[in-house]
């Protein structure tokens, strides 16, 4: 009998650590999809901003010269993200282009998104392999990142790209 519970014990243990890897297994799978999704919104939310000042930079000085790149550098590179949009919105030639509708809407995605991913938390609880939820520890507001968040997020990045001019980068990201 005695060796029976000993038996039964042992299975228990046996039983309680593979649920504690499964467990780990599951944090370090969400981790790493949350460290994937925020190291390609970062990074591409980073070069739209970079095509964004490029195009301001352009719009006041069309040609390359000196007071150009310290019109750049001194100024439109000092601005926050959010300071680069508002400027671009505020630039009538912009206002009655075509797609600026769409331009703004794509660009205040990409920005709220990439505040988000910047800056909220990990909300494992409610977070699977497929689904990561990120919380506002202010607002307590949360996101859901997954496929098809991220891929919305790429058609807003190809379409800012293409009308940025930056052809060669939407070629080298998306072929």
């Amino acid at each position: 009998m005695a060796e029976k519970r000993k038996k039964t014990i042992n299975e228990l243990k046996q039983a309680q650590e593979k649920r504690d890897m499964d467990k780990n297994a599951r944090k370090k799978i969400i981790r790493d999809k949350l460290r994937l999704f925020r190291g390609t919104i970062l990074s591409d939310s980073t070069e739209l901003e970079v095509a964004l000042a490029w195009r301001l930079r352009t719009y006041f000085f069309p040609k390359t010269n000196r007071q150009a790149s310290l019109f750049h550098y001194l100024i439109v590179h000092k601005f926050t993200f959010d300071e680069k949009i508002t400027v671009y919105e505020n630039i009538p030639v912009f206002q009655h282009a075509k797609r600026y509708k769409d331009v703004k809407n794509s660009l205040r995605f990409i920005q709220r998104l990439r505040n988000a991913v910047a800056h909220w938390e990990l909300w494992e609880k409610d977070s699977n392999e497929n689904e990561i939820v990120i919380l506002n520890p202010v607002t307590f507001k949360t996101l859901k990142l997954d496929d098809k968040l991220m891929d919305e997020f790429k058609e807003h990045d190809k379409f800012l790209l293409k009308v940025f001019g930056w052809k060669e980068t939407l070629r080298e990201k998306y072929g």
